[in-house]
């Protein structure tokens, strides 16, 4: 059953049905991103749950977890393409991701310039053919968000269209879109009958956790199939504007907020308070 729930996650009583996971996280090794991996870790593990994390264009943050002992750690990257259009690969084990990346992304990066830039010289279409030969799940990250990365008006094209074959999974709650991006990405995947999940995001710690996915399952690679599956349920609700500002803010400001923000997530109140439940079973 694939369930969305827009509301602040009670991650202990998610906890009790199973494997739960922030399934969209940015750490250092990202061009716009402070957050160090080992409090990631931390926090991950003081609120007992997973984080994908997804760099952009890099991997050196799921690299870096390796050395934290059995760490909640999906591996992941956030690949951004020459049209702006963004992809995120789950993979089932580090070595895999590993060895795609070396192949596929790091020679682009002795480009110089490669260095100053969010996007990749790669067409989608390239991207995806690639991940279509990898033990993977590719994910559509926020369909519905602000140009250039809007995803929905360039596969409803016709020549792009048959692209959309290549995603097994859209992202409908991610924390920094509005209700209504959300909504709409979660109408859109019901349509095309794609698996889903959700994620926060986050670019600060105090986001991690504020959007999740749950699934009965006890091992990554059991969670990352019943995301293909739909059999998950999603839970997680948008940030504020000023939350959003911050969650994207960089140097000093960004660091002095984190280290004062208690506990790694900021209380349910300051959340909106009405919770959209959603129930896809008749749907699937």
């Amino acid at each position: 059953m694939l369930r969305v729930d827009h509301e602040a996650p009670d991650i202990p009583a998610l906890r009790k049905l199973g494997f739960v996971a922030d399934m969209h996280f940015h750490t250092s090794h990202s061009h716009d991103c402070k957050t160090l991996v080992k409090d990631i870790v931390a926090m991950a593990r003081k609120l007992g749950i997973y984080v994908a994390i997804t760099d952009h264009n890099r991997i050196g943050g799921v690299l870096e977890a390796r050395k934290f002992k059995n760490a909640p750690i999906i591996p992941g990257v956030e690949l951004c393409s020459k049209q702006g259009k963004e992809v995120i690969a789950y993979f089932y084990n580090d070595k895999d991701l590993e060895r795609f990346y070396n192949k596929r992304i790091a020679p682009w990066l002795k480009d110089k310039n490669a260095l100053r830039s969010s996007r990749t010289p790669f067409r989608i279409r390239d991207i995806l053919l690639w991940l279509e030969k990898e033990n993977c799940v590719v994910h559509m990250p926020h369909p519905f968000a602000p140009q250039p990365r809007k995803a929905y008006p360039f596969f409803r094209r016709k020549q792009h269209k048959p692209l959309i074959e290549g995603f097994d999974s859209v992202e409908v709650i991610n924390c920094t879109e509005t209700r209504r991006s959300n909504l709409s990405a979660l109408g859109w995947a019901v349509q095309l009958g794609k698996g889903m999940a959700g994620g926060s995001d986050g670019h600060m710690l105090n986001a991690l956790g504020s959007a999740v996915t749950v699934s009965k399952a006890r091992s990554i690679k059991g969670h990352l199939d019943n995301i293909k599956r739909g059999h998950v349920r999603i839970v997680g609700t948008e940030l504020k504007p000023h939350e959003r500002a911050l969650n994207y803010a960089k140097g000093s400001v960004a660091t002095k907020f984190e280290r004062g923000v208690k506990g790694g997530i900021q209380k349910a109140a300051s959340f909106p308070k009405k919770a959209l439940r959603l129930d896809l079973q008749s749907f699937r």
